[in-house]
């Protein structure tokens, strides 16, 4: 007997609720539960409960974990990564080229062989396997002794199999493409679709040369090409597959940094523009604005102010063309919701006061005060 690792991942839509799924999950089952969580090292001790720990915390959870903290090897660790949305991800430059790949949440653990020895332990971590696949919807996972771990516990499964263990778990993107799944031997469907196939009665089998009788019956249902590193792998579920068999947020984690990414740059942007805005106003005698002025006002999507602009620019010339007005639509094309101002401006059809409100971050409210011959001038750009 040696010690047993559990790998899953899942591409499943993270929320706190679904974590929280999670803890409960390790708390249903207090034997195998880690004691410490955190970083390196792990420094939170876990209480009585991981959910409420989870809850306290709320996402993200990106931990390692430890069960026992002797001196290694007597040492029982693993992680526990539950990113918001879809998970974690990875990006390259090929030619000048952004790709990204979808890495998905995971759990991992390690239990040792004198761990394994206590009555229950192993259907606890039988069980535990079950409830984790299910709390976090996950597409594939495995618990396996140690002697038979692969090279890589993190494998990329839309590329290759990384083998049969004692428990397999598939989960529906699996389920549908391989429906005899559910059919082999050992093979149980669980709540989410997923298929939990148990191989042997018992995690530790005898050592024998080429491929043991007990993978024979999976190897055959998913073809040696699905054990063959390959991108893509006909022979198995692309990661849009796992997605569409788990709904949830469309929005891949990538897409959401470039946003949380692009509003930090429009507030630094929009910080500046204000700055240049002051500099450009300080001690400039405002002009006066006729007392028989005349309103126009109209809304407009960001890229059309935008056009807009540079034609009022072109035809108004005088303080647009300064850095003044290039300071103020440098405000108004980085402004934030509900940001409103108004400027009176000098131009070659006398002064104007130019006023902007964001209703929201891709709409400009606009208003220009000036002349009859501003008014005009305003309303031939729509016609």
């Amino acid at each position: 007997m040696d010690g047993l690792y559990l790998v899953l991942r899942s591409f499943a839509d993270m929320t706190v609720d679904r974590a929280r799924a999670v803890g409960r999950a390790f708390d249903a089952h207090p034997l195998l539960r880690p004691v410490k969580v955190g970083g390196d090292p792990a420094r939170i001790g876990v209480g009585p409960s991981l959910e409420a720990l989870i809850a306290k915390q709320g996402l993200p959870v990106d931990w390692l974990t430890v069960r026992h903290d002797g001196t290694w090897p007597d040492f029982e660790s693993g992680e526990i990564q539950l990113l918001p949305g879809r998970g974690g991800w990875t990006g390259m430059q090929r030619n000048g080229e952004w790709e990204y790949l979808l890495d998905g949440n995971q759990i991992a653990q390690y239990w040792l062989a004198t761990t394994m020895a206590e009555a229950g332990a192993v259907a606890a971590a039988a069980g535990l396997f079950e409830d984790l696949a299910v709390a976090m919807d996950a597409a594939y996972g495995y618990l396996v002794p140690e002697s038979l771990m692969p090279p890589s516990m993190h494998s990329a499964i839309m590329r290759q199999l990384p083998g049969v263990f004692w428990l397999n778990y598939f989960g529906p993107a699996f389920a549908s493409r391989c429906p005899g799944l559910s059919r082999v031997t050992g093979a149980r469907t669980v709540a989410t679709g997923g298929v939990l196939v148990r191989t042997t009665d018992d995690p530790w089998q005898p050592t024998v040369h080429g491929v043991p009788e007990w993978q024979f019956e999976l190897r055959t249902l998913f073809g040696e090409q699905a054990f063959l590193s390959q991108q893509p792998n006909p022979s198995l579920p692309a990661i849009e597959d796992h997605l569409a068999a788990s709904p949830g947020t469309p929005e891949m984690p990538w897409e959401a940094w470039q946003r949380q990414k692009a509003s930090g740059d429009r507030v630094k942007r929009y910080a500046a523009a204000r700055r240049r805005l002051a500099r450009a106003q300080d001690r400039r005698a405002e002009p006066l604005l006729a007392a028989d002025h005349l309103e126009w006002s109209t809304s407009f999507d960001l890229a059309d102010w935008q056009n807009f602009a540079k034609y009022l620019t072109r035809k108004l010339r005088g303080d647009l063309s300064s850095a003044l007005g290039k300071a103020m639509l440098g405000v108004i094309a980085t402004a934030p919701l509900d940001d409103e101002d108004d400027i009176v401006l000098d131009t070659s059809l006398g002064p104007i006061r130019l006023g902007w409100f964001i209703a929201d971050t891709e709409t400009v409210d606009v208003f220009i005060h000036g002349s009859p011959e501003v008014r005009t001038l305003c309303q031939a750009w729509f016609d």
